[in-house]
């Protein structure tokens, strides 16, 4: 394939994990998934990686601990989750391949070739994906349906459709910290989340924390305690001192 391409979701520009990282770091787990795409990243040596990445040897090492703690590779560069939201069918080949295989047995059956529309489901991978997406999930037990719209719509703004299992995910991230399945999906309409963990609550993101300003407590302040001993300590100068100073002005 020429000029090969890979599947980039929506939900990268809003995903806590990607977006709590720096832009530098984001950019870096892109130009990886690049060269993930073009099949050659599992046959680079580090210091290849670290070329393609222009990183010195001290930054590449930095990145793969952050991307190896973040779940986004193992200790081989190789690429997580690739597999899963990648599909055969994104390959040129393989659908030019069964397009031509196609067009022999009708030719040979003497039928008239119809034309492939535009949004024709490539596998069977793709097709489980559309279903997933376009499958209605109906209100949880024990979940009020006000909260239910509002994080139906919530999913709906930020394209991602709601199905079982995400439902499913949030009350076991839930469950973790003893929460109701309705009190972490009103967490998620708050705080603009279309998913929901529980660690995103235990250590919440310091983006996330308000300084608070605390009240003066009924203490004396020593500072003033201490200018106000000083004055009653001072002692008011003499008629001498003050005479000399009136003809210091005087002679000025």
């Amino acid at each position: 394939m020429a000029n090969p391409w890979f599947r980039l979701y929506s939900e990268f520009a809003h995903d806590p994990k990607i977006q709590m990282l720096p832009e530098a770091m984001q950019r870096r787990y892109v130009m990886l998934m690049c060269l993930r795409c073009s099949e050659v990243l599992e046959t680079l040596h580090e210091t290849e990686i670290a070329f393609q990445l222009r990183l010195s040897t001290g930054e590449l090492d930095e990145t793969k601990q952050l991307f190896i703690s973040k779940n986004f590779i193992d200790e081989h560069w190789n690429l997580l989750n690739w597999d899963k939201r990648q599909f055969v069918s994104d390959s040129s080949t393989m659908r030019v391949a069964r397009h031509r295989n196609k067009k022999k047995q009708v030719s040979n059956a003497d039928e008239t070739l119809q034309k492939r529309p535009s949004n024709a489901i490539d596998t069977d991978t793709d097709t489980e994906q559309i279903q997933k997406r376009t499958t209605s999930v109906a209100t949880p037990i024990g979940v009020s349906d006000s909260v239910w719209q509002e994080f139906k719509s919530l999913r709906k703004a930020k394209k991602a459709p709601i199905s079982q299992r995400a439902v499913d995910a949030i009350s076991n991230e839930a469950k973790k910290i003893n929460w109701t399945l309705e009190k972490a999906l009103e967490e998620c309409v708050v705080r603009g989340w279309q998913a929901f963990k529980a660690d995103w609550v235990v250590k919440p993101n310091p983006a996330d924390i308000v300084r608070l300003t605390v009240a003066p407590s009924n203490e004396p302040d020593p500072a003033l305690e201490k200018i106000k001993a000083d004055d009653k300590k001072a002692v008011p100068p003499s008629l001498e001192i003050l005479a000399k100073m009136a003809h210091l002005r005087r002679n000025a």
